[in-house]
């Protein structure tokens, strides 16, 4: 079972590691320690609900964020705690693509680039567990920027919605966020924003985790809820 790995640094990046900003994510990547983090409870853990809207599916083809929102839990409480941006993805956005998430290249024409918010991102993301809903898809893309710019990626722990849906009905197969909404009894507003999505998942990823573990059990536990299903 394997929950996180670790990168090395590739040769390409090291005159961009001269910047002390990708020195310093360089340095949070490569020495965040994830079997700390998941021996906590979850009562005592950060986590960090993302989503992301981007201008399609293939991260490492040529597609990039648009979109992203985090929200921060202390144990199952929302602290309020929240970032969010539109991202400049520095290529056109597909017309496709634009009517899922309603988001045009005029909406982000002078919005940052993904590298201008990756240090804040990471700052927000900090040492916590990610939540997300199909979660490996928004970590892949942060990822490639990531080890484009700094040689690294995301070392944090994570949980999927989905998983844990699975886990709970003994179903099979992929369900969108509206189907596992729908059984969690959470209503999604602005689907497909960001926001809306990020804030569905919280509201799931709590419902959920109320009902397999208790607040006193390691995060590890919730992790391991994951796998007990097939997909």
């Amino acid at each position: 079972m394997k929950w996180f790995g670790r990168s090395s640094q590739p040769d390409y990046c090291k005159v961009s590691l001269e910047n002390p900003t990708l020195q310093s994510i360089y340095q949070h990547c490569t020495t965040l320690n994830p079997r700390k983090i998941i021996k906590q409870s979850v009562a005592e853990a950060r986590f960090v609900v993302i989503d992301t809207e981007t201008t399609g599916f293939q991260a490492y083809s040529d597609d990039e964020i648009v979109s992203i929102a985090m929200l921060e839990l202390n144990g199952l409480e929302k602290t309020g705690q929240e970032f969010k941006t539109l991202i400049n993805p520095e290529r056109p956005i597909p017309e496709t693509s634009t009517k899922i998430h309603h988001i045009s290249d005029v909406d982000v024409a002078d919005a940052p680039k993904l590298s201008e918010k990756l240090p804040d991102i990471m700052v927000f993301i900090g040492s916590s567990v990610l939540i997300g809903h199909h979660v490996n898809f928004d970590i892949r893309f942060i990822n490639k920027r990531l080890q484009k710019l700094a040689g690294c990626s995301l070392q944090n722990p994570w949980i999927d919605t989905m998983l844990l849906y699975l886990e709970l009905t003994g179903k099979m197969g992929h369900y969108c966020l509206e189907d596992v909404a729908q059984a969690a009894g959470v209503e999604i507003k602005e689907r497909h924003t960001a926001y809306g999505d990020a804030l569905a998942t919280l509201k799931i990823f709590v419902k959920f985790t109320q009902q397999i573990v208790k607040p006193s059990e390691p995060v590890s536990n919730l992790i391991a809820m994951q796998y007990n299903s097939e997909v």
